[in-house]
């Protein structure tokens, strides 16, 4: 099993290493057991497991700077892409300037299956994919929000008890996805739907869809069938060959 994991806190200054030192607990720094850290700061981002290298990428670009704070450092903007992702760092650049101004949907147009990160200063943006397959878990932690890719990690952060009702709808309801929502088996534990992304500024979270949504009163123009069927066969050879 892997996954990526990460939290937002509430204040730069303020962590529960901080206060444990205070309180003479004497705990060390939260991490994740056998982790790879991928940034640091109040808003840290890990990968656990095993990954390949080639699975694991960081682009960063260089941050204007802050008016009337010429002294003060320039605000970190970056991406994470773990999984396989057939962007190119040229694209992954482009696509983080892009993403910085709040353009999500062509985050998850690159060919491949992946998770993308985005830090732009204090506010985190962790991209779902469209149908689902990559899901995004939340919870609340510490003053803050920790996110994942998967659920169990957070349930065994924040000790949370099984969600009872969550899994007799998963019984009685097997295909109907309606009937879980954003649930998870665990309390306190949710996922975020497809097609939206999880946004946190300083611990706060706010969950924001990125693709269009369909007018009901205006039909969709007519494609033409066999291009709407070349243009799937392209997208599944392109994604296809990253495997090989």
């Amino acid at each position: 099993m892997r996954w990526l994991v990460g939290w937002s806190s509430a204040a730069a200054g303020i962590s529960r290493t901080a206060r444990s030192a205070a309180n003479g607990s004497g705990e060390g720094p939260v991490h994740p057991v056998g982790s790879q850290l991928l940034w640091g700061g109040p808003d840290p981002l890990w990968a656990v497991g095993d990954w390949r290298p080639d699975e694991i990428r960081v682009v960063q670009t260089e941050s204007p700077a802050l008016p009337f704070h010429k002294d003060r450092e320039r605000p970190v903007t970056r991406i994470a892409v773990l999984g396989c992702c057939g962007a190119s760092d040229d694209e992954l650049r482009a696509g983080l300037v892009a993403a910085r101004g709040g353009a999500l949907r062509h985050l998850t147009s690159w060919p491949g299956s992946y998770t993308a990160v985005v830090q732009a200063g204090r506010r985190i943006t962790v991209i779902g994919d469209l149908a689902g397959a990559r899901p995004v878990f939340h919870t609340p932690w510490d003053g803050g929000t920790a996110y994942a890719t998967a659920a169990l990690p957070l349930a065994d952060l924040v000790e949370a008890q099984l969600d009872v009702s969550h899994l007799a709808a998963l019984l009685a309801c097997p295909d109907s996805p309606e009937a879980l929502g954003d649930g998870t088996p665990y309390l306190g534990v949710r996922r975020i739907p497809p097609g939206h992304a999880l946004i946190l500024r300083e611990g706060a979270r706010e969950i924001t869809g990125y693709e269009p949504t369909a007018s009901l009163a205006v039909a969709a123009p007519q494609l033409d069938a066999a291009s709407a069927v070349d243009a799937i066969r392209d997208a599944l050879v392109e994604a296809c060959l990253l495997y090989t």
